[in-house]
């Protein structure tokens, strides 16, 4: 039995490795303290240029335009900076993950080559009894391969039903440069 669930969770580990990390990520970073106050006060800034008069007031509005492009500018700045942190830390503990579970997989295989995961009537199993056996289960018992093979096929479909797949960038439109009705003012010579 216990070589059941192991099998199947390391099986599912394909799913639920990423939704671990992404957790994990979330819990340990996040958006600082100093992220959060450049927000509320660019926030602050937009709704005091929206109460000021462009055409009466054009120096204090440029000035708090500014302000506000520099603050935005520097926000994004600390978002970038932190969202490559964060891609370095996913690589590096998905790495890692990764890689443990590559490894137990490895040995339970070599480890329970020989021994079954689940044991039904051979009938039941009939045409794929052979390849459900391989390599030195007898007739109507599943394998420790074959049982992880079909829980990472379930474990992808399963995921691939309730995970959205991330969407393409959209394809930038060329400008077309046909000939428009503008008119233009004659040369001063």
């Amino acid at each position: 039995m216990y070589l059941f669930v192991v099998t199947t969770v390391l099986g599912f580990a394909g799913v639920l490795l990423p939704a671990f990390i992404q957790f994990l990520l979330k819990a340990v970073g996040g958006e600082s303290p100093a992220e959060q106050q450049m927000k509320k006060d660019i926030a602050r800034m937009k709704q005091q240029l929206q109460s000021i008069s462009m055409v009466d007031q054009f120096a204090s509005y440029a000035r708090i335009q500014r302000k506000i492009n520099a603050l935005s500018q520097q926000y994004k700045e600390k978002v970038m900076e932190r969202s490559v942190g964060e891609q370095k830390v996913r690589i590096g503990i998905g790495g890692v993950l990764w890689t443990i579970v590559g490894i137990l997989c490895v040995w339970l295989m070599w480890e329970h080559r020989s021994d079954a995961v689940v044991s039904l009537p051979p009938d039941l199993i009939w045409p794929l009894g052979p390849l459900l056996a391989f390599p030195s289960c007898s007739s109507g018992q599943i394998s420790v391969i074959a049982w992880l093979g079909i829980v990472r096929a379930v474990s992808g479909k399963l995921r691939s039903l309730f995970v959205p797949a991330p969407k393409a960038a959209p394809q930038p439109t060329i400008p077309s440069f046909a000939q428009t009705n503008t008119p233009v003012a004659p040369p001063l010579d």
